[in-house]
């Protein structure tokens, strides 16, 4: 909604639906599970009175601007760090 209110535009009705494909392979008992995101599909509904150049604008930027969008299309590196009673945990360590 903040790109719409920067443009000036009031769009009524707005729903997001985010669908996600995921697949697991493996098991968790043998130790060799890995899940995948194998897409992701967002659907945008809305009603708005404004030329549809104007709405195309404003779904344009609107994605452009969405960082959860950015961080799927553009993979950054991901960090676990874990604790454990209340200590860091090093999952190297097993002894």
């Amino acid at each position: 909604m903040q790109v719409a209110h920067t443009l000036k535009i009031e769009p009524r009705n707005v729903k997001i639906r985010v669908i996600g494909q995921w697949s697991r392979a493996g098991s968790i008992l043998k130790g060799d599970v890995s899940s995948s995101c194998d897409g992701i599909t967002t659907e945008l509904s809305l009603d708005c009175d404004e030329p549809p150049e104007r709405v195309a604008k404003l779904i344009e930027l609107a994605e452009a601007s969405c960082f959860t969008m950015a961080t799927l299309r553009s993979p950054v590196p991901c960090n676990l760090v874990a604790t454990v009673n209340g200590e860091p945990f090093d999952q190297a360590r097993r002894d």
